[in-house]
């Protein structure tokens, strides 16, 4: 089995303790400050309901701005896309850490 590498973007998560509200107004500043209509995060720290949570929330804003744009996440396991994929999001790509 082959890894998928992801391009890296300047974005680096912030230090968010248990709010995940800071981490999603950090990648939404970011979005909404720089012209990225292609990004990769690694949130594969998080939990299953805050991966989601940020997945989720961040996808929809990034799609405002960039209806054709891509987000490729890195999740920590298959439960996050099994939980995500059912949305129907166009604009992500779930790619599991393991």
């Amino acid at each position: 089995m082959t890894q998928s590498r992801l391009k890296k973007n300047k974005f680096k998560l912030p230090a968010f303790g248990s709010n995940t509200i800071n981490l999603v107004e950090s990648i939404k500043k970011y979005i909404y400050e720089n012209d990225c209509p292609t990004l990769s995060m690694d949130i594969s720290h998080l939990n299953i309901i805050d991966a989601s949570k940020v997945t989720i929330l961040c996808s929809t804003y990034h799609w405002a701005k960039y209806p054709n744009g891509k987000i490729n996440w890195k999740i920590s396991s298959d439960e996050i896309k099994d939980l995500i994929s059912p949305l129907n999001l166009g604009n992500i790509n779930l790619v599991s850490a393991r």
